[in-house]
């Protein structure tokens, strides 16, 4: 009898509990408000990285989004549009409990993934791509509760996230010297410049292994880099040198130097210094030199002494005033700064979180239109836009007569994949919108200025659909009249 009544009260639980998670039915809710809210819910998720905690989830989340927004734009049922969200929203749900659980097994995995991509490893392509791969295998595991798999595996995926970092460092920081020392090696360079070569090969392989052992010393590696690219323009000269000195008999290697000396000397009023050795010549031009320096040297410091005394001055009659020149600044800094917050406030008002982020850069307000549709290497505004963009607007005329920056960025695949192509592609779409501002008389077109970037500063990795979406958009920077 006890165990009938327990079996009675499980099967009521069981019938709250899924009565409680049911979507509201389809008739209290607008359709498009169903299918936006789904929208704005995956894009939340995809800012936390659920796309790649529980890809397979998420996936089935996205899938039903597409078939909602497909059955509303060709007028299906409700019902039917209804029920894609409900699939839509259960899906997103499971994915974002599997995405804490991936949180919680793959802690370290997930923060190495994180130092790789801050430093560009998306831009590595195939390595990084190998790597993440491995890693979606562990995140798909934990969705399939194998989590023996991924807790084995999860090491190994972190080492290699490790290295992609200092892969990724390195290419930034040294890759263009490796490029010239394999251009080097084309032309032969060791063979006519050896001294040189070696010299230029060696200030790269010691960059090269500081940065293997110190990947976050950023001013260290920006220094050793600065000198192996300094190096390998030097082994670069120098053999273009000796090839034009192989081909230049020993007189016109003599007269050669000799014409650069003399044109040393000209500026200097040496005189003439032709008849003397090029030791003699260089002591000469050595000594005009040194009396030189000492001569700047003197009007520095008399420059100086003006400057103090005209500060001092200065000083004085701010105080007469009651306040010094640095009071004065400060008080019209906090009053500018008052002033920007409270517009800056304003504007976050206007846009939804879906529409755009809205946010402080120095003495700038950005507005990241993350709304805003263009079709795949399309430039056309569709009807759509003209709301968000009306908005944009009315975010302008807060700031009265600001000049105004649109940038234009693209995803890697569009305008036929090239670096090229897709900069012009990003600045066309930048310059529709500058038209559509300044033709609703938004601001003067000499106020506004449109640049375009094409894919090289992405929001989220290109390799995916989503995230390349996410990356086809349009930054609006705004600088206040007091901040130009």
């Amino acid at each position: 009898m006890n165990k009938r009544f327990l079996f009675l009260g499980l099967v009521l639980v069981f019938i709250v509990v899924c009565s409680a998670t049911q979507v509201p039915a389809a008739t209290s809710r607008n359709p498009e408000q169903l299918v936006s809210q789904l929208e704005a819910d995956l894009a939340t998720a995809r800012s936390n990285q659920v796309d790649v905690l529980s890809p397979r989830l998420f996936s089935d989340a996205q899938s039903a989004f597409i078939k909602a927004k497909q059955g509303l734009e060709k007028g299906a049922k409700l019902s039917a549009i209804s029920d894609y969200v409900a699939q839509g929203k259960a899906s997103l749900k499971k994915a974002e409990e599997i995405a804490q659980v991936s949180r919680t097994v793959l802690g370290e995995t997930n923060k190495a993934r994180d130092k790789a991509l801050k430093v560009g490893a998306d831009r590595l392509g195939e390595p990084y791509n190998k790597v993440e791969n491995e890693y979606l295998k562990l995140t798909t595991a934990i969705e399939r509760d194998n989590l023996s798999y991924a807790q084995g595996k999860a090491a190994d995926v972190q080492a290699a996230f490790r290295d992609l970092e200092i892969m990724a460092i390195k290419n930034t920081a040294i890759g263009n010297v490796r490029k010239m020392m394999t251009d080097a090696d084309k032309a032969r360079v060791q063979k006519i410049a050896p001294s040189a070569y070696n010299d230029a090969l060696q200030t790269l392989n010691e960059a090269d292994a500081y940065i293997g052992q110190n990947p976050y010393e950023a001013d260290t590696i920006s220094q050793k880099a600065a000198h192996a690219e300094f190096m390998a323009r030097r082994m670069m000269i120098i053999s273009e040198n000796s090839q034009k000195f192989k081909a230049m008999t020993p007189e016109a290697s003599a007269l050669y130097l000799e014409g650069l000396l003399t044109r040393l000397g000209e500026p200097m009023n040496t005189g003439d210094l032709r008849d003397k050795g090029v030791e003699g010549q260089l002591s000469q031009l050595t000594g005009a030199v040194e009396s030189m320096e000492q001569q700047t040297k003197s009007l520095e410091k008399d420059n100086q002494n003006y400057q103090a005394r005209e500060a001092s001055l200065a000083q004085q009659f701010g105080s007469l005033k009651g306040y010094s020149r640095e009071q004065e600044a400060a008080r019209q800094k906090l009053a500018v700064e008052r002033e920007f917050n409270q517009q800056f406030s304003t504007v976050q008002r206007y846009f939804r979180p879906d529409e755009a982020d809205v946010y402080k850069q120095g003495s700038q307000l950005v507005i990241r239109m993350r709304g805003i549709k263009f079709p795949a290497g399309q430039v056309t505004l569709t009807p759509e836009n003209y709301i968000l963009l009306s908005k944009v607007q009315q975010a302008i005329q807060t700031f009265g007569q600001p000049t105004v920056t649109i940038e234009g960025h693209t995803d890697t695949t569009e305008g036929a994949g090239s670096a090229q192509s897709n900069l012009a592609l990003s600045l066309k779409r930048a310059e529709v919108v500058k038209t559509y501002l300044v033709a609703n008389k938004t601001l003067p077109a000499n106020r506004i200025r449109a640049t375009g970037y094409g894919p090289d500063r992405p929001l989220s990795p290109n390799t995916t659909a989503d995230g390349r979406a996410t990356n086809r958009r349009i930054d609006v920077l705004i600088t206040p009249v007091n901040a130009q």
